[in-house]
């Protein structure tokens, strides 16, 4: 009997208040930084993004060259990781690029932050006040990524702008989420979620 509740405890994984004031202040300050300093933002990610893909495909090289599955799937992973290198250089060398993929990595982001959001407040055992933060953070989040998406165009400087006042709101609302389950154990937090929707 001890064991299917301390199974159930383990697959019901509730995270202490601290951890949502972690993410809250952490969004705060990556939000506050692509609002202040947005052209350095926006460089630095699109040569760190660059350069992973360059990594990546310098890996993928190597293991093609190494692999022992066939000549087929070698020559499929070193052509994969040579395309892989020549369009990480070319984000490195052309800004334009750089900011593009920018543009459209921070869509990509807001969506998926969005259904996230929206998955864990309609599938999670949480209460009603977390479930309507969370649907608020998801809602934002769509509207972010469906923008960009639409409307690529207006400038990656204007899309980071929105990606910091996004960032800096959805900070806001982890952190009064924390905030709200301060001073209780992740037992606790559980015990009064499950509680609230009895």
């Amino acid at each position: 009997m001890t064991e299917n509740n301390s199974l159930g405890c383990a697959m019901n994984f509730t995270p202490g208040w601290w951890t949502f004031v972690l993410m809250g202040l952490f969004a705060l300050i990556m939000g506050t930084a692509a609002l202040v300093w947005t052209p350095f933002v926006i460089l630095f990610f699109g040569y760190f993004i660059g350069a992973l893909v360059i990594v990546y495909g310098i890996i993928t090289i190597i293991q093609g060259a190494k692999s022992h599955e066939g000549a087929g799937a070698s020559a499929a992973l070193i052509i994969l990781g040579v395309i892989a290198v020549i369009l990480g250089f070319f984000a490195i060398s052309n800004i334009l690029s750089a900011w593009l993929l920018v543009t459209y990595l921070i869509a990509f982001w807001a969506l998926m932050t969005g259904f996230t959001d929206f998955w864990m407040a309609f599938t999670g055992n949480a209460g009603i006040g977390y479930k309507i933060l969370l649907v608020i953070a998801g809602l934002l989040s769509l509207f972010v990524g469906f923008y960009i998406m639409m409307f690529p165009g207006i400038g990656t400087e204007t899309m980071v702008w929105i990606l910091g006042i996004f960032a800096v709101a959805w900070g806001i609302v982890m952190v009064i989420t924390g905030l709200m389950f301060r001073g209780k154990t992740p037992e606790e937090i559980s015990s009064s979620m499950s509680e609230e929707q009895q």
